[in-house]
């Protein structure tokens, strides 16, 4: 879940300058002493275009903003790229009318009302506020209620700005933001106090959103190691994916299928949502290396693996039906021996429920998977990101969303978590109990968690040590849900591991995995 610093706010604003002439700045946002993000932006009449760079969630966002002569909005379009590879991530484009039309990707996203007098904003971007904050006239008391299209979450929540005696104050979301003009007018400098966040003007030319991105070459595939395409069907769902193979290898070879986390996690482990880490990659190169073949893949509706249906169909054990059916193409495969499922995170669940769904599997590893209820996991993950209420309504929102009745009003800061569209595959995913499916599972059992983990955590291990004791269980120290080397539990420094694909797996990992799919195909 993104941080949210679109808030209520105190400005101290002398005269804003119209949007005219070129005029052009840049900003870096820090917290507790580490920066952030960095912003450069430039009016050009009445388009802003902005470039940030936010390396904990390894992206650079470009944006441009058409605005009519009063400011409001007319178009908005945006690109988000890599930060490691320079990949063209997400598209989206919004015009404004009556209402926001927007697409995705291409693709016709939907609409949302937003009545005149309008606005645009997106989380980090505070050009976007130094545009609203340009709509006060420039001396006097003053107030605006602006209907404000927030992008992150394509939500629309109103948005009071009102300057009372030289003090501004503007109210969205309920977090308070300070922010000073320069002595020219414009936005100097911001504070958001409740998030520790502090926004300094900068020259343009010391930040990294000034400057092209550079695309970085992939990984290259490393000496021993084949690579081709491999697919397979589930009833009239394919599933395409990469089979890594040991170059040189005589006879038949064990064979792992890797099994990605939640969300759009491609067959690799990386996703549009903040995430560029190759860990599956790294993996199955890691086991070919010591002669054992696999096969990464991506999960239906993600990557080149098209969805058959629509979402809103979708259970979990669809998903975990289609890695039987991958075991089952596998297991007839002449080329390999027997096969073991290996899922990570959201995945290691599925490994689990295959298994006990028929998978023809030897065994079964876990990578961070949870061994408690997935409410209890999300709850977790979520509430340290929010205040007492925010919390209280994740409680509320997640009780609804996950039982039998109608889908829930849903507030906008948490629409990214409570998704109509994946509802039934949460509530089916919910319906489980990871432990009660760990003891069934018919094959040897692997569990391997990191100990500096912030999303799954070591009581999750234990729990499924205490539900099967006859699993072998390993906790890394110093390694993290991607199993990456970190000595800390800081969100931040933990989340910039998560967008760099350079850095190796703990060096336990590969060895510790290959040992144990060693042993159960013997």
């Amino acid at each position: 879940m993104r941080n949210t610093v679109w808030v209520s706010a105190v400005v101290a604003v002398t005269a804003w300058p119209s949007a005219g002439a070129a005029q052009s700045g840049a900003y870096r946002t820090v917290q507790g002493g580490r920066p952030l993000t960095t912003e450069v932006y430039r009016w050009s009449g009445d388009t802003l275009d902005a470039t940030a760079d936010v390396p904990f969630a390894g992206h650079r966002v470009v944006t441009r903003t058409v605005y009519d002569a009063g400011l409001e909005p007319l178009s908005y379009d945006l690109k988000v790229y890599s930060l490691a590879t320079g990949a063209q991530q997400q598209a989206v484009q919004v015009t404004f009318a009556d209402s926001a039309r927007f697409t995705a990707n291409g693709h016709a996203a939907g609409a949302r009302a937003v009545p005149s007098p309008r606005a645009v904003m997106q989380n980090l971007l505070w050009s976007h506020l130094d545009a609203i904050a340009r709509r006060l006239p420039p001396a006097g008391d003053a107030s605006l209620v602006l209907h404000t299209f927030l992008v992150d979450n394509a939500s629309v929540l109103e948005l009071t700005v009102a300057r009372r005696g030289g003090r501004v104050t503007a109210s969205l979301a309920g977090t308070e933001v300070v922010l000073w003009p320069s002595a020219g007018g414009g936005l100097d400098s911001a504070a958001v106090p409740s998030q520790g966040l502090r926004i300094e003007r900068v020259p343009a030319e010391s930040v990294s959103a000034s400057r092209p991105l550079a695309a970085a070459a992939p990984a290259p595939l490393p000496p021993g190691v084949l690579e081709e395409p491999y697919d397979w069907t589930d009833g009239s769902q394919r599933l395409l994916g990469t089979l890594a193979l040991p170059a040189g290898a005589v006879g038949r070879v064990p064979v792992a299928i890797v099994i990605a986390g939640s969300g759009p996690t491609d067959r690799d482990g990386n996703s549009r949502l903040g995430l560029t880490s190759d860990v599956y990659k790294k993996l199955a190169w890691g086991l070919a290396a010591r002669g054992i073949a696999s096969v990464r893949y991506d999960k239906r509706g993600i990557g080149a693996s098209v969805l058959s249906g629509t979402w809103d169909a979708v259970t979990f054990d669809d998903f975990a039906e289609d890695a039987v059916a991958g075991a089952r193409a596998l297991a007839a495969d002449a080329r390999f021996s027997r096969v073991v499922l290996v899922g990570h995170s959201e995945g290691a669940f599925l490994a689990i429920r295959a298994a006990n769904l028929g998978a023809p599997v030897a065994g079964v590893v876990t990578l961070a998977g949870m061994g408690r209820p997935l409410t209890t996991v999300l709850r977790e993950q979520v509430t340290p990101q929010l205040d007492s209420s925010g919390a209280a309504a994740f409680e509320r929102v997640m009780a609804a969303y996950l039982g039998p009745g109608p889908m829930p009003e849903v507030p906008a800061d948490l629409r990214a978590l409570f998704n109509p569209s994946a509802r039934r595959f949460l509530q089916t995913e919910s319906a489980l109990d990871p432990t009660a499916e760990a003891r069934r599972v018919p094959v040897p059992l692997l569990v391997v968690q990191g100990a500096e983990d912030i999303q799954v955590s070591v009581q999750d291990a234990e729990a499924l040590r205490a539900a099967r004791p006859d699993a072998e269980v390993r906790v890394l120290p110093d390694a993290n849900h991607l199993f990456v080397h970190i000595a800390t539990r800081d969100r931040t420094a933990q989340l910039l591991t998560y967008n760099d694909p350079s850095l190796p797996l703990v060096p336990d990992l590969v060895p510790l995995v290959a040992a144990f799919v060693e042993r159960v195909t013997r």
